[in-house]
């Protein structure tokens, strides 16, 4: 019960985007910040039904549109903010898992298309434990040992972004 609370005060406050972008200003590389035009946060946050029919609820999802190489594209990156108070070692499974369904839906809602691509997703991990975040950040490390060179290519790859609470002063 405690985590659920916990968990529906972030969502709570990621549910405004002023403060979306102050989690992306503050705690993601600059880089990633500087191509974001946080005037066009757009809340996609709902429930997402996977390929099995059971219903999967995502924390919070928005989308923004970017700019990079010069030119101001309207592609939309979606953020996905997992919200986790325990270490979790299946976090890229997880993920991996969250994303393949949110596609799924951006499909079936013609939300997107294949033929013209789809949105890149920047997963991230908001983890507010007192204990240190040890779960792998990739799915491919998940894997061993590491496969031959000749596999490597065909391994399913998801990197997810960890904003690990406990690394930060209130400063």
């Amino acid at each position: 019960m405690a985590r659920q609370s916990h968990d529906t005060g972030y969502k709570e406050v990621f549910s405004y985007p002023e403060f979306v972008q102050q989690l992306i200003e503050g705690f993601m590389p600059p880089e990633i910040a500087q191509i974001m035009d946080f005037r066009t946060l757009k809340n996609h946050s709902g429930n997402y039904i996977t390929p099995l029919f059971k219903e999967k609820f995502e924390d919070v999802v928005w989308s923004v549109e970017v700019t990079w190489e010069g030119m101001r594209q309207r592609v939309y990156l979606y953020i996905l903010l997992e919200f986790q108070s325990k270490v979790d070692l299946a976090m890229p499974i997880r993920l991996m898992h969250y994303v393949a369904c949110f596609y799924d839906h951006l499909l079936k809602k013609k939300e997107a298309r294949l033929k013209e691509g789809l949105p890149p997703v920047l997963p991230i991990v908001l983890y507010n434990g007192s204990r240190p975040w040890t779960a792998k950040t990739d799915m491919y490390d998940l894997l061993q040992p590491e496969p031959p060179a000749f596999l490597r290519v065909y391994q399913p790859h998801l990197r997810y972004y960890l904003v690990e609470e406990r690394r930060y002063t209130d400063a």
